[in-house]
């Protein structure tokens, strides 16, 4: 055999041995695989988890899903201040600067001011021993389900999303949490606040700043639709028809004509029988057709018009939908919503205590929020 022979077959020998492991190699091997497959885990793990919360408050975590909920609610109320209606209109709002400041930045904030309210009390509800029960999750589970009622699965979550920004489940969970602080909230009051007698003198003073809070109107009216049956716009002439035939009514009221008696003859609102078969009014038809009673809604213009008149006055109210003919029976006076004044004044007297107790929480130093830059700033207006 010669050299060149002997050689090739040593390597081919040093090969086979290499291929052969004693067990130390191969419990270091597995050992190595274990460390890898743990090392990809826990960087999975924290670049996932680093993306879930936009800041935390003391040991708590605000996740993305409870920052969207009051991003969401922030939103909204601005538009419906600034009378954002469309989308064109919101989209420029949001994303056009104005006085130096970033409308959307600006809401972001008032966002992340109220996530860290929610975040502080229930950290101090759970300090204080309050979770969520069985009886919360009941209670929370029903109202979703109510909330559903006859949408599907598919409806009912795109429904939570276009109010909420967030998933049916996500929306529960927060709700629950709330039913939590709400909880110790509760409980808090009733062991460190004490109410302060009102006097009489103090009560009609509250009263007297603005009685239309606490008074309620009541008024008959007459309904003359301005669309058809197929809720379709009538044309100019046919509401001009309309206004002709209020006109007639008005002038029928003043002249002293039973109201009861005009509403049969002319309101639309009226149904030829509003009873079952057997002959009586179901629960839901208890008040008397053409008949109610009004708060005050700033912007509601059939109340707007009910407390700016005197019982006994009449007059007509053309809005874009209905003309109505309306006459103010009664209002309430001072004696009668007394109660309510003192209940208002004392409900306003506690929720000022807690929320002077909150802003004092709120400057603690270990209530102070760290944001998570990364998933805050992601957040941009679409």
């Amino acid at each position: 055999m010669s050299e060149k022979t002997l050689k090739n077959n040593a390597k081919k020998s040093n090969e086979k041995k290499k291929l052969i492991r004693t067990k130390k190699e191969v419990a270091t091997i597995k050992i190595i695989s274990v460390i890898v497959i743990l090392a990809i885990l826990i960087v999975s793990y924290y670049l996932i988890d680093s993306r879930s919360y936009v800041a935390k408050v003391a040991s708590d975590r605000i996740s993305k899903p409870e920052f969207m909920f009051f991003l969401s609610q922030q939103v909204a109320y601005t538009e419906y201040e600034e009378g954002l209606t469309n989308a064109v209109d919101k989209r420029k709002f949001w994303t056009t600067p104005a006085d130096g400041k970033d409308p959307w930045e600006e809401a972001k904030i008032k966002a992340l001011d109220l996530a860290k309210e929610y975040s502080i009390q229930l950290i101090k509800a759970k300090e204080a021993g309050f979770k969520t029960d069985s009886a919360i999750k009941n209670q929370v589970y029903f109202l979703m389900a109510s909330m559903q009622g006859q949408m599907s699965n598919k409806q009912f979550n795109q429904y939570i999303r276009g109010t909420y920004n967030v998933s049916p489940a996500q929306l529960q969970k927060i709700w629950e949490n709330y039913s939590v602080i709400e909880k110790f909230k509760d409980d808090y009051l009733e062991k460190n606040y004490k109410q302060e007698e009102l006097s009489e003198q103090e009560i009609k003073a509250r009263y007297d700043e603005d009685p239309k809070k606490f008074d309620t109107v009541d008024v008959s009216y007459i309904s003359l639709y301005k669309y058809d049956e197929d809720f379709n716009t009538l044309s100019e002439d046919e509401i001009n028809e309309k206004m002709k035939t209020a006109e007639e009514v008005l002038r029928l009221i003043e002249e002293g004509q039973n109201m009861d008696e005009l509403i049969a003859k002319y309101s639309e609102d009226v149904e030829e029988d509003d009873s079952d078969n057997t002959g009586e009014k179901s629960e839901e038809e208890t008040t008397a057709p053409g008949k109610s009673t009004l708060q005050y809604s700033e912007g509601n213009e059939l109340s707007e018009w009910a407390f700016d008149h005197q019982p006994g006055e009449a007059g007509i109210v053309d809005t874009e939908y209905v003309i109505y003919v309306l006459k103010v029976d009664d209002r309430t006076e001072y004696t009668e919503v007394r109660d309510k004044v003192k209940t208002t004044m004392e409900n306003e007297a506690k929720e000022k205590f807690y929320e002077e107790v909150l802003n004092e929480w709120s400057l603690e130093p270990r209530y102070n929020i760290i944001k998570n830059d990364k998933v805050y700033d992601s957040i941009t207006y679409k």
